[in-house]
């Protein structure tokens, strides 16, 4: 292979780029490090949709621009990248590995825990290490960097802790699960307390909702993914609906504190259909 191989020549423009490096000392199974590059463009793409709501899919992808000598090397832009201004691109890589370290170092070490993953984060932060988890001499990268080598964030991981974010991940998705397995199955919620504010994913928001099926008292919603938030969010927004009037048909699992109900996670929306106090 040449010192430099350029993929994508049009789509060189300025700007910090995403770099990823796999130093390893054994052969990387081709299987393993096609799911780690993939894993890591779903990852990016969920990223992208959720920091940057409104972008075409198409232009959430990752696109090598370069691949280098030195192990694996490969250089990445977003494929957004001529669309948006300099800052932008580069605020987006950061951006981007920001995101991943917030994962990515819990679960890299012994037990840990990602707060707040869903299983599809788990999978792909799992996936994206697997390729030099066995090689005990190996060393995973991923970096904005500037052409001119310029680091402006990092997240690196040794062979132990690729090991423990395989582990991690896995054991984590199955506690969420087992988790969701013991969950209400499609049941009617209202919503007694709304807000206009882009929901957050896994973390509590400022809506609260009734779940008669429970009991009467208003509970504060927490929604898995970005999927359910926005379901619920667009009939919030709508300019001339009442989310009041409505009702949504959910799969929840219900977080207690001294054996008493305080959190709705909401794993899923099946249904919206209106509801009224009259007979």
């Amino acid at each position: 292979m040449p010192d430099s191989m350029v993929v994508h020549p049009d789509t060189r423009g300025e700007g910090a780029r995403v770099v990823v490096e796999y130093h390893n000392s054994q052969p990387i199974d081709l299987l393993e490090f096609s799911a780690s590059l993939e894993a890591l463009a779903r990852e990016h793409q969920s990223h992208i949709n959720t920091s940057r709501p409104g972008i075409d899919v198409d232009e959430t992808r990752l696109l090598i621009v370069d691949v280098r000598k030195g192990s694996i090397i490969l250089e990445l832009t977003a494929a957004l990248a001529p669309i948006i201004s300099t800052m932008e691109v580069t605020n987006t890589a950061v951006s981007f590995i920001e995101h991943f370290k917030k994962f990515g170092l819990p679960l890299s070490s012994k037990n840990g825990r990602a707060p707040d993953a869903n299983t599809q984060q788990l999978k792909n932060f799992g996936d994206t290490v697997q390729a030099i988890s066995a090689d005990r001499d190996a060393q995973f990268i991923l970096a904005a960097r500037h052409s001119d080598g310029e680091i402006l964030q990092e997240f690196r991981v040794e062979s132990l802790g690729a090991r423990n974010m395989v582990e991690n991940a896995q054991a984590q998705r199955r506690e969420i699960e087992d988790r969701s397995s013991s969950a209400l199955k499609r049941v009617l919620m209202r919503l007694h307390q709304s807000s206009v504010a882009d929901p957050k994913v896994g973390k509590r928001t400022s809506e609260k909702g009734v779940i008669e099926r429970i009991d009467t008292t208003p509970r504060t919603l927490v929604y898995v993914s970005d999927l359910v938030g926005q379901r619920i969010k667009a009939q919030i927004l709508q300019p001339d609906g009442n989310p009041y009037a409505k009702g949504f048909i959910v799969d929840v699992d219900v977080e207690t504190v001294g054996g008493r109900p305080k959190v709705y996670r909401i794993l899923d929306v099946h249904e919206i259909i209106d509801i009224s106090d009259e007979e």
